[in-house]
Protein backbone atom coordinates (compact mmCIF):
# COMPACT_ATOMS: atom_id res chain seq x y z
CA UNK A 1 0.00 0.00 0.00
CA UNK A 2 1.50 3.52 -1.28
CA UNK A 3 1.56 6.09 1.31
CA UNK A 4 2.84 9.78 1.98
CA UNK A 5 3.55 11.89 4.37
CA UNK A 6 3.40 15.71 4.63
CA UNK A 7 4.98 18.06 7.48
CA UNK A 8 2.04 19.68 8.76
CA UNK A 9 1.83 22.80 11.55
CA UNK A 10 5.24 22.65 13.28
CA UNK A 11 6.99 19.57 14.00
CA UNK A 12 3.52 17.12 13.24
CA UNK A 13 3.72 14.41 10.91
CA UNK A 14 0.46 12.85 9.41
CA UNK A 15 0.66 9.67 7.54
CA UNK A 16 -1.93 9.95 5.10
CA UNK A 17 -3.86 6.84 3.71
CA UNK A 18 -6.93 4.46 3.57
CA UNK A 19 -9.27 5.85 7.06
CA UNK A 20 -8.87 3.61 9.57
CA UNK A 21 -7.97 3.06 13.40
CA UNK A 22 -4.94 5.69 13.63
CA UNK A 23 -1.85 4.50 15.84
CA UNK A 24 -0.03 8.18 17.20
CA UNK A 25 3.91 7.69 17.65
CA UNK A 26 5.42 10.46 19.26
CA UNK A 27 9.47 11.19 19.64
CA UNK A 28 12.29 13.76 19.88
CA UNK A 29 15.17 13.00 16.99
CA UNK A 30 18.38 14.44 18.20
CA UNK A 31 21.34 14.98 15.91
CA UNK A 32 24.98 13.81 17.74
CA UNK A 33 26.44 12.86 14.41
CA UNK A 34 28.69 15.86 14.13
CA UNK A 35 26.98 17.09 10.91
CA UNK A 36 23.95 19.11 10.00
CA UNK A 37 21.36 18.62 7.69
CA UNK A 38 19.34 20.44 5.34
CA UNK A 39 16.70 17.58 4.56
CA UNK A 40 15.15 14.46 6.65
CA UNK A 41 13.22 11.93 5.13
CA UNK A 42 11.38 8.94 7.02
CA UNK A 43 10.14 5.38 5.48
CA UNK A 44 8.75 2.39 6.86
CA UNK A 45 11.31 -0.25 6.99
CA UNK A 46 9.41 -2.68 4.69
CA UNK A 47 8.59 -0.16 2.12
CA UNK A 48 10.48 1.51 -0.42
CA UNK A 49 9.15 4.73 -0.59
CA UNK A 50 10.59 7.65 1.34
CA UNK A 51 8.12 10.87 2.84
CA UNK A 52 8.58 14.33 1.38
CA UNK A 53 11.43 16.41 3.55
CA UNK A 54 10.22 16.77 6.81
CA UNK A 55 10.86 20.74 6.49
CA UNK A 56 12.82 21.11 9.79
CA UNK A 57 15.42 23.58 7.98
CA UNK A 58 18.82 23.03 8.78
CA UNK A 59 18.85 20.25 11.39
CA UNK A 60 22.00 21.51 13.37
CA UNK A 61 24.32 18.89 15.27
CA UNK A 62 23.22 18.39 18.94
CA UNK A 63 19.70 20.39 17.98
CA UNK A 64 16.58 18.41 19.03
CA UNK A 65 13.05 18.25 17.53
CA UNK A 66 9.83 16.68 18.64
CA UNK A 67 7.34 14.90 16.50
CA UNK A 68 3.73 13.01 16.05
CA UNK A 69 3.51 10.74 13.88
CA UNK A 70 -0.18 9.41 13.20
CA UNK A 71 0.03 6.47 11.39
CA UNK A 72 -3.06 3.89 10.24
CA UNK A 73 -2.27 0.95 11.23
CA UNK A 74 0.35 -0.12 13.82
CA UNK A 75 3.93 0.14 12.29
CA UNK A 76 6.79 0.35 14.37
CA UNK A 77 10.19 0.11 12.56
CA UNK A 78 11.39 2.58 10.13
CA UNK A 79 14.24 4.18 8.31
CA UNK A 80 15.79 7.64 8.43
CA UNK A 81 17.41 9.24 5.51
CA UNK A 82 19.05 12.76 6.99
CA UNK A 83 21.16 14.85 3.25
CA UNK A 84 24.04 17.27 4.30
CA UNK A 85 24.60 20.20 2.89
CA UNK A 86 27.01 18.17 -0.10
CA UNK A 87 24.82 16.14 -0.90
CA UNK A 88 25.70 13.04 0.94
CA UNK A 89 23.16 10.83 2.40
CA UNK A 90 22.95 9.18 5.65
CA UNK A 91 20.85 6.23 6.68
CA UNK A 92 19.45 5.43 9.71
CA UNK A 93 17.97 2.27 9.37
CA UNK A 94 15.56 -0.20 11.75
CA UNK A 95 14.32 2.56 13.99
CA UNK A 96 11.56 1.18 16.58
CA UNK A 97 9.76 3.95 16.76
CA UNK A 98 7.04 2.91 19.01
CA UNK A 99 9.61 1.67 21.61
CA UNK A 100 11.92 4.46 21.62
CA UNK A 101 11.14 8.22 22.70
CA UNK A 102 14.24 10.17 22.20
CA UNK A 103 16.02 8.63 18.99
CA UNK A 104 19.57 10.15 19.20
CA UNK A 105 21.40 10.05 15.48
CA UNK A 106 25.24 9.30 15.69
CA UNK A 107 27.91 8.79 13.37
CA UNK A 108 30.70 6.35 14.91
CA UNK A 109 33.32 4.01 13.28
CA UNK A 110 31.87 6.08 9.43
CA UNK A 111 28.53 4.12 10.05
CA UNK A 112 25.17 6.05 10.76
CA UNK A 113 23.54 4.57 13.97
CA UNK A 114 21.01 5.59 16.61
CA UNK A 115 20.84 4.69 20.32
CA UNK A 116 17.58 5.45 22.23
CA UNK A 117 18.07 8.25 25.20
CA UNK A 118 16.47 8.30 28.33
CA UNK A 119 16.66 10.65 31.36
CA UNK A 120 17.90 9.19 34.76
CA UNK A 121 17.15 11.35 37.92
CA UNK A 122 18.45 10.38 41.21
CA UNK A 123 16.99 10.76 43.79
CA UNK A 124 18.74 8.59 46.44
CA UNK A 125 20.92 10.00 49.27
CA UNK A 126 23.33 9.41 47.41
CA UNK A 127 26.35 9.95 44.38
CA UNK A 128 26.60 7.67 41.76
CA UNK A 129 30.24 7.71 40.19
CA UNK A 130 29.32 5.28 37.25
CA UNK A 131 26.08 4.03 35.46
CA UNK A 132 25.79 0.77 34.31
CA UNK A 133 22.87 -0.39 31.83
CA UNK A 134 21.92 -4.28 30.08
CA UNK A 135 18.66 -5.62 28.67
CA UNK A 136 17.70 -8.98 30.20
CA UNK A 137 18.74 -11.12 26.95
CA UNK A 138 22.78 -10.25 28.25
CA UNK A 139 24.60 -10.79 31.12
CA UNK A 140 27.26 -8.00 29.85
CA UNK A 141 27.10 -4.64 31.37
CA UNK A 142 29.25 -2.67 29.09
CA UNK A 143 30.95 0.68 29.13
CA UNK A 144 29.86 3.48 32.49
CA UNK A 145 27.56 5.76 30.66
CA UNK A 146 28.06 8.62 32.58
CA UNK A 147 31.49 8.57 31.28
CA UNK A 148 33.54 11.04 33.38
CA UNK A 149 30.47 12.64 34.94
CA UNK A 150 29.02 11.65 38.17
CA UNK A 151 25.26 11.69 39.18
CA UNK A 152 24.48 13.45 42.41
CA UNK A 153 21.08 13.79 44.60
CA UNK A 154 18.69 15.54 42.62
CA UNK A 155 20.56 15.57 39.60
CA UNK A 156 18.94 14.49 36.56
CA UNK A 157 21.18 12.82 33.60
CA UNK A 158 20.84 12.00 29.72
CA UNK A 159 22.16 8.85 29.02
CA UNK A 160 22.24 6.45 25.60
CA UNK A 161 21.30 3.17 26.25
CA UNK A 162 23.77 0.51 24.42
CA UNK A 163 22.44 -1.02 21.16
CA UNK A 164 21.10 -4.47 22.11
CA UNK A 165 18.33 -6.50 21.35
CA UNK A 166 15.95 -4.67 19.41
CA UNK A 167 12.72 -6.16 20.84
CA UNK A 168 13.71 -5.99 24.35
CA UNK A 169 12.10 -3.57 26.84
CA UNK A 170 13.27 -4.47 30.26
CA UNK A 171 16.74 -3.41 31.27
CA UNK A 172 19.13 -3.72 34.54
CA UNK A 173 20.71 -1.11 35.93
CA UNK A 174 23.95 -1.02 37.61
CA UNK A 175 24.97 2.22 39.98
CA UNK A 176 28.03 2.50 42.00
CA UNK A 177 28.49 5.11 44.75
CA UNK A 178 31.61 6.86 45.68
CA UNK A 179 32.70 3.80 47.80
CA UNK A 180 32.67 1.10 45.62
CA UNK A 181 28.81 -0.13 46.70
CA UNK A 182 26.41 -0.74 44.30
CA UNK A 183 23.16 -0.56 43.81
CA UNK A 184 21.06 -2.56 41.32
CA UNK A 185 17.57 -1.68 39.73
CA UNK A 186 16.39 -4.69 37.94
CA UNK A 187 13.50 -5.06 35.13
CA UNK A 188 12.64 -1.76 34.34
CA UNK A 189 10.38 -1.18 31.17
CA UNK A 190 11.83 0.99 29.14
CA UNK A 191 9.63 0.85 26.50
CA UNK A 192 7.58 4.20 25.96
CA UNK A 193 9.28 5.65 29.30
CA UNK A 194 11.97 8.32 29.05
CA UNK A 195 12.26 9.83 32.32
CA UNK A 196 13.37 6.93 34.70
CA UNK A 197 13.79 7.87 38.51
CA UNK A 198 16.52 6.08 40.70
CA UNK A 199 15.60 5.99 44.67
CA UNK A 200 15.24 3.60 47.39
CA UNK A 201 12.40 2.42 49.87
CA UNK A 202 13.14 0.54 52.71
CA UNK A 203 16.17 0.92 52.31
CA UNK A 204 16.50 -1.09 48.88
CA UNK A 205 16.92 0.18 45.03
CA UNK A 206 13.21 1.25 43.95
CA UNK A 207 12.76 2.75 40.62
CA UNK A 208 10.14 4.72 39.16
CA UNK A 209 8.69 7.04 36.42
CA UNK A 210 8.46 10.53 35.76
Amino acid sequence: MNRTFSFVAGLVLVLVGAISAQHDVTFTLVNKTGFEFVDIFISATDQDQWSEDLSLGVFTDLEAKDFKMTTTEKICQYDLKAVRPDSTELLFKGVNLCKKLIVTLLYEFDQPMFVQDIILENLTEFTFSEIYVRDLTTSFWGMNVLGANALTRDEKAVISIPPGNPSACLYDIKGVLMNGRELLYRNINICNQAHIVLMRYQGKPYHGFE
